[in-house]
């Protein structure tokens, strides 16, 4: 085979379908680059090709063979025919799932964590989950169910507090709206961040951390171990909230609006068992003393306290 000719053919256009598949095989047989975008990766290329075209071509005192070679560079990084297609890097798109007002939803991420959705709830699910760390960003109220994994910590964002997790479970209530978030935990401990201050490097179970974005105040209290994200049980349960706060969880599980009136300076710890709107209101009216009305879709709650 006159390896020599063949060449010559190829770089002239005139080889045969056979000689090309030949000289490619050939050239793929001691190359396997991605042809690059940049120039001085590209004169980098050049140097490469020509020196391996040497190594592997029968040593020849001819300068021609270097003219060979040379043109050889020229046609390979010029063209796709010796490389593999370039690697093209896809940026995965992120996963937003949120629930409308009196609905809930249960998602599963891909490491076999569960998170339990409120009503008018949004989280999202970065694209690189799991690559160097598991995070998400919370806006509402979620229970996290999460399978252990110490090599890449569980991150929950709220604006600018950050719940770390290794593997556990735990409640977080984060609405916008409220001026205090508070983060439950069921099992296990959590780490607690505002901005880059430590409010708590080990809350546990059954311990309660409530961040005031008004006093920036930390308050840490216990509460009963099975109220931790009763919601998903349907139990109400309110811990130090005001009356605003109970009327937009109302607002959030019944899809109704709520307006509350009068002194409202009361806060309450208190829990109740969700039933239809009527019968909430009057349970709510027999531990706070409030009186309501109901007129079309609007409940008025007015306190006395």
């Amino acid at each position: 085979m006159d390896l020599k000719a063949i060449l010559n053919k190829y770089i002239n256009g005139t080889a045969t379908p056979a000689e090309v598949e030949l000289v490619e095989k050939w050239y793929a047989s001691f190359r396997e680059d991605v042809i690059p975008h940049e120039r001085v990766e590209k004169e980098q290329l050049r140097k490469e090709i020509v020196s391996g075209i040497m190594e592997h071509l029968p040593q020849k005192s001819d300068k021609r063979w270097w003219k060979v070679a040379a043109a050889v560079v020229v046609l390979v990084t010029g063209s796709a025919l010796f490389f593999k297609p370039r690697p093209v890097k896809i940026t995965a798109v992120a996963k937003l799932v949120n629930t409308a007002a009196g609905t809930r939803k249960v998602i599963t991420l891909s490491d076999g964590s569960v998170i339990h959705l409120n009503a008018l709830t949004q989280i999202t699910i970065p694209g690189d989950y799991g690559v160097k760390d598991r995070r998400v960003q919370l806006s509402g109220e979620a229970f996290f169910e999460i399978t252990p994994d110490p090599a890449h910590p569980f991150i929950v964002s709220s604006g600018t507090l950050n719940t770390t997790v290794l593997g556990t479970s735990f409640n977080i209530r984060a609405y916008k709206e409220q001026k205090e978030w508070q983060i439950t935990v069921a099992t296990g401990k959590v780490k607690v961040v505002q901005s880059q201050q430590v409010l708590s490097d080990s809350l546990t179970a059954s311990r309660c951390l409530a961040y005031n974005f008004s006093t920036k105040e930390t308050t840490i209290s216990n509460i009963p171990g099975d109220m931790t994200g009763a919601w998903r049980k349907n139990i109400f349960y309110f811990n130090n909230s005001t009356l605003s706060e109970i009327g937009e969880e109302l607002q959030r599980q019944y899809n109704i609006q709520v307006t509350v009136t009068g002194k409202n300076r009361g806060h309450y710890k208190i829990s109740f068992s969700q039933q239809p709107l009527e019968k909430v209101l009057k349970v709510l009216s027999g531990l706070t003393g409030i009186t309501y009305a109901i007129h079309n879709k609007e409940v008025i709650i007015h306190s006395k306290n």
